[in-house]
């Protein structure tokens, strides 16, 4: 059945079954946006959609698969509308030292984290062009600032995704589309419950939505807070090296 309604605003969130990505389509669903939230979990998602059925709707997708992207944007657009706003909030996380002996594990998170992001900003960005409107939020982390013990792979995808989103301001500006990244600090999510040391400053999933939200209203690049962790993390990407690498070594 055709559920086009040409008056609503259209979001689609992958990773929308836990955290921030679900937190963040209920708040929009409350907003009067129509949700389409996709991830592989597909329990997840029908649990999301429960808290507005009208509002959000789900969409089992695997974002490493570039035909599944591009499969999802289109049943969208054909079932609901012109997707207005993409946030791409899908990631593998794997805290820890980088483990050059578990390749696979590397290469899954790599698959995620950077070449997941591009099969999606590939399968909605033609559409965007030609209508020369549209929003994309990709969520990074501070995890990329700079080169952080314990990080893993992560953090050197985070690093590539904050790169593209900046290459992509400025290639993008001529289409009146927005690129914003988001810099989020530590959020309580099943995410984070991996790691196994204190986490400053950590605030809800809830409370992230809201500041994202927030944040998505301005003209801004970049999302991100709590400023007490990311002003101080910012200043370390000032730091010579040799004094980093003493720094940080002392911390740890």
């Amino acid at each position: 059945m055709n559920l086009i309604n040409k008056d609503k605003k259209i979001a689609w969130i992958t990773g929308g079954g836990t955290g921030i990505g679900k937190e963040l389509a209920i708040l929009l669903a409350k907003k009067g946006w129509l949700v389409i939230i996709s991830g592989r979990r597909y329990k997840n998602l029908i649990d999301v959609t429960k808290y507005n059925k009208k509002q959000i709707k789900a969409l089992k997708l695997d974002i490493t698969n570039k035909h599944e992207c591009k499969k999802v944007v289109n049943t969208i657009i054909k079932s609901f509308g012109e997707i207005d706003l993409v946030v791409l909030n899908a990631a593998a996380y794997s805290p820890g030292m980088i483990n050059f002996e578990k390749i696979s594990q590397i290469n899954q998170i790599i698959d995620v984290n950077i070449m997941g992001q591009i099969n999606c900003i590939s399968s909605i960005l033609p559409l965007m062009k030609k209508r020369k409107r549209g929003h994309i939020l990709i969520v990074s982390s501070p995890a990329g600032f700079r080169g952080l013990p314990n990080a893993g792979i992560y953090g050197v995808t985070k690093s590539a995704i904050t790169f593209l989103a900046e290459s992509l301001f400025f290639e993008l500006s001529k289409f009146s589309i927005k690129i914003q990244v988001l810099h989020p600090g530590f959020v309580d999510t099943p995410m984070t419950k991996k790691n196994k040391f204190p986490m400053p400053f950590i605030i809800s999933s809830q409370e992230a939505a809201k500041r994202i939200m927030h944040g998505m209203g301005k003209d801004d690049f970049e999302i991100s807070f709590p400023k007490r962790l990311i002003i101080p993390m910012k200043l370390l990407k000032l730091l010579p090296n040799k004094i980093y690498f003493f720094l940080l070594n002392k911390i740890i």
